[in-house]
């Protein structure tokens, strides 16, 4: 087992940072855990909705994070808040990034549809 217990609040989305550390979004709050592969907590960054879902981290260093319960996407920047990017998308579940049209590409399982969110180029 990796790791057990708190800060870990029904954690869901896991994705690796360009360093390789291991990155955890909660659905139970709005934490975003960056830990070693040692398990020791370095960074704890907060999306702008709770009930983290999907996770996605670029090359700049820079977190999607979507919120199946509250249906919104946060961009966490490298040492900057959370800015809601993205709203009113059904139960968004785990996503992607489709590089090629530099786009998340995010489920709605109710639904039955996907809902395709183009990032800006800057």
């Amino acid at each position: 087992m990796f790791l057990q217990g708190q800060p870990l609040n029904l954690p869901n989305g896991v994705a690796f940072d360009t360093q390789g550390n291991v990155v955890v979004v909660n659905t139970g709050d709005d934490a975003v855990l960056t830990f070693s592969t040692a398990g020791k907590l370095l960074k704890t960054e907060h999306a702008a909705q709770p009930g983290s879902d999907g996770l996605v981290i670029m090359k700049d260093g820079t977190k999607y994070v979507s919120s199946v319960r509250n249906g919104g996407v946060s961009r966490i920047r490298p040492g900057k808040k959370a800015e809601l990017i993205a709203q009113n998308i059904p139960s968004a579940a785990s996503m992607c990034y489709d590089s090629g049209a530099n786009q998340l590409v995010i489920p709605m399982n109710p639904n039955n549809a996907l809902a395709f969110i183009r990032l800006s180029s800057h």
